[in-house]
């Protein structure tokens, strides 16, 4: 059995970026920055009202983005999830290939693969209309159980929180890594998942993280506090505590001490999958042996490159910047 550094289940999704204004957000009825769940009939009438748009796909869902950059800086990498025998669901397939990412993907007959369509206004926010379509059927058969053995980073994301089947495929999972002493790295993933799970969030990291990314406003709604009092309750359940500030840097608390990374300056211009660089510049770093500051700086180097551009994808020179810090 091949080794891993970094094994996840998630959503296997193709991301839709489009470029929009405030007032299609507006005509369309939707909160700006946050995502938000749809079905097959809303997400094919949102694609309907962008039709004379430009878009850009690229593989989507928030840890496959965070695998796809680690394998890009060159770890070993493995990524479980549903499609459907569809047009996206063969060009998650080739793009995992041209990656060379591992992949255990089910199929699925009568949903279609999920799409997370990102409006971007002007501002560099992001706003999401996802449909998770074969995604929802994710269960725990499914679980790559040798794969998570033979990895030493189990990285889940909350999206996957959705239904009765994922929730059991995830905790199939995270047993699996609790009885094998696995680093279980979590990230909240949307201050909307949050809102919905908060009691069931504080139970996965309580029971099974060992590292936990939020940004300041999920970490408010997890546990109704400030991100500096979530921040010290994640950190004393024994988890290392990465709790992302925007402009201001973030903030990584293990036990008793927290250290405070500064921000990159950068011109925002995307800020879809900011927060799934982070994750994977910090794991490459905790996978390198580097310290939690070192580890946040790499991090911090890799989100702040993403966010110059449209779409969750880091350029070459941040790639090489990141390889060159955690030497």
């Amino acid at each position: 059995m091949r080794s891993f550094d970094v094994t996840s289940i998630c959503n296997a999704l193709m991301d839709i970026l489009i470029e929009v204004d405030d007032t299609d957000l507006q005509k369309l009825g939707l909160t700006k920055g946050i995502m938000h769940l749809v079905d097959s009939k809303r997400q094919a009438d949102v694609l309907n009202y962008f039709a004379r748009k430009t878009s850009v796909t690229e593989l989507g869902g928030s840890s496959l983005n965070a695998i796809r950059t680690l394998s890009q800086l060159g770890h070993s990498t493995f990524f479980a999830g549903m499609i459907s025998d569809d047009l996206y669901g063969a060009r998650i397939k080739t793009r995992l290939d041209q990656l060379n990412i591992a992949s255990n993907l089910g199929g699925h007959a009568t949903e279609s693969t999920g799409t997370c369509i990102i409006l971007i206004t002007p501002d560099g926010e992001r706003t999401m209309n996802t449909n998770l379509g074969a995604s929802r059927l994710y269960t725990k058969a499914e679980v790559p159980k040798a794969q998570i053995l033979n990895s030493r980073i189990f990285h889940f994301s909350g999206y996957q929180w959705d239904t009765a089947e994922q929730k059991s495929a995830l905790l199939e999972a995270l047993e699996l890594c609790k009885k094998n002493d696995k680093t279980v790295s979590f990230d909240l993933a949307d201050p909307f998942v949050v809102d919905r799970n908060r009691t069931d969030f504080e139970s996965l990291i309580k029971d099974y993280a060992d590292i936990v990314f939020a940004n300041k406003e999920e970490a408010k709604i997890l546990y109704h506090s400030s991100p500096e009092i979530a921040a010290a309750k994640i950190a004393s359940s024994g988890a290392i505590a990465v709790v992302k500030l925007g402009g201001e840097g973030a903030m990584v608390c293990q036990g008793d001490r927290c250290d405070m990374i500064a921000p990159v300056s950068t011109k925002v211009i995307d800020t879809t999958g900011a927060g799934d660089m982070f994750a994977a510049g910090f794991l490459h770093g905790v996978l390198k042996g580097q310290s939690t500051a070192v580890s946040g700086k790499i991090a911090a180097t890799l989100a702040s490159d993403v966010i110059s551009r449209v779409g969750a994808t880091v350029s070459k020179s941040a790639l090489d910047t990141a390889l060159g810090i955690s030497r």
